[in-house]
């Protein structure tokens, strides 16, 4: 983030230079720029380029976006349909004064509300850079006043309450274990797919029968019943031709169709870890 300089009223210096000579010009600023450890724009007109703030609220609209994804995508996954994870909810915490049972993702939907006002903000930053006329307008000045301060308090407290909601997330092995159970099979249809085409089926036709039976397992599930497609897979005439009842069984299994998530989790927590430690060194938290 660069600042104007010493520039004069419209961005000439030509004050200064008639003060200490345009020759010596250059090394004046630049000694100024490293005592008040601030880099100068070269050049400017009465004030810097308002452009500079719309790419910085850009930025932490950016970091604003990727809070309010977690956020909502964990409010998604708190919900009871999933239940797979929720927030920390304490003890003597009032999910709702109506409604007792309540234990509302507050700091998630807290998360949602001030991301959505932080991405507003580059819009009006974008404003003053485009509407800024000639040398200078005083148009944005009121605004400006509270735009760049309101935009860092915002990204504060959503890296707060994120910073609290990981620390304390709850994860629910047994929700977790329930939806694997259930919907697995239909995206592991895709190995036996790839399987059974290796040993010399038919690939279009065989994703016809996969469909057929996955369609049927889904009304199945939206009736309320178990998820029947792995026994109805297990059963197919024209899949038992290439695969034997436990190969499909087998490449069902949740287990065996992680690809590379574990590894990539892995060298991400290694990442974090060698993070961790630059910011430490810096003395950074």
């Amino acid at each position: 983030y660069r600042a104007k300089g010493f520039k004069g009223a419209v961005g000439t210096a030509a004050a200064f230079t008639n003060l200490i000579g345009l020759e010596n010009f250059d090394r004046f600023e630049s000694k100024l720029s490293k005592k008040l450890e601030l880099d100068f724009f070269p050049i400017t007109t009465q004030t810097t380029p308002r452009k500079q703030d719309f790419q910085l609220l850009n930025a932490l609209a950016s970091i604003g976006a990727s809070l309010y994804k977690f956020a909502f995508d964990l409010r998604i996954l708190q919900s009871p349909p999933f239940g797979e994870l929720s927030e920390p909810f304490t003890e003597k915490q009032v999910g709702s004064s109506a409604m007792p049972f309540k234990q509302n993702p507050v700091n998630a939907e807290k998360l949602n509300s001030l991301g959505r006002m932080l991405a507003q903000l580059p819009r009006v930053a974008w404003d003053n850079a485009a509407h800024s006329l000639l040398e200078r307008t005083l148009d944005d000045s009121a605004n400006r006043r509270t735009l760049m301060p309101e935009a860092f308090l915002i990204v504060d407290e959503l890296i707060s309450v994120a910073k609290r909601i990981i620390q304390g997330l709850v994860i629910h092995p047994h929700a977790l274990a329930k939806n694997l159970q259930t919907y697995t099979p239909f995206s592991a249809t895709e190995k036996i797919l790839i399987e059974a085409v290796k040993k010399g089926a038919n690939r279009q036709e065989l994703h016809e029968v996969l469909r057929t039976h996955a369609i049927q397992a889904w009304d199945d599930i939206q009736a309320g019943k178990e998820n029947s497609l792995v026994r109805h897979l297990q059963e197919e005439k024209v899949l038992l031709d290439y695969l034997a009842p436990n190969e499909i069984q087998q490449l069902l299994d949740v287990s065996s169709h992680t690809g590379i998530a574990a590894k990539r989790a892995k060298e991400i927590v290694k990442e974090k870890a060698k993070l961790s430690i630059w910011l430490s060194q810096h003395h950074i938290e």
